[in-house]
């Protein structure tokens, strides 16, 4: 009985965090066309910087705790930071193409994120690994 509620659980959370992080690659695609198609970002330019400051700080200070040294540390923190920064500013224009524009029809929107899911629950399987 014990390992059918494990079995349960990990199943559970599998279904969460894939189709959270699902979600979440589903708003990335979606902004990053609207990126690309219009050119518009809607998020200004002094909040990038806030974001890009306070993800390069954590994530040089992350590194650093690893045991990167100088000047190592400054250009693994500058390119850790830059990835973070397009993929929240592409999450966020994804969020505002939603808002702006007509959310798709039921079922391409159930064939996004099922292909955002499956694209999610393999990219935790090889973090994990």
């Amino acid at each position: 009985m014990d390992g059918d509620n494990e079995l349960l659980r990990r199943l559970c959370m599998h279904f969460a965090a894939s189709f959270g992080f699902g979600f979440v690659i589903l708003l990335w695609a979606y902004g990053f066309y609207g990126i690309v198609s219009t050119g518009h970002i809607y998020i200004q330019l002094h909040f990038v910087a806030l974001a890009f400051t306070i993800f390069f700080i954590s994530s040089s200070i992350l590194l650093e705790s690893r045991g990167v040294e100088m000047p190592y540390l400054l250009a693994g923190g500058a390119l850790v930071s830059s990835i973070a920064t397009f993929v929240l500013i592409c999450v966020i224009n994804g969020f505002m193409w939603f808002k702006n524009n007509s959310i798709p029809s039921a079922d391409v929107l159930l064939l996004n994120l099922s292909i955002s899911s499956f694209t999610a629950f393999i990219i935790l399987k090889l973090i994990q690994r």
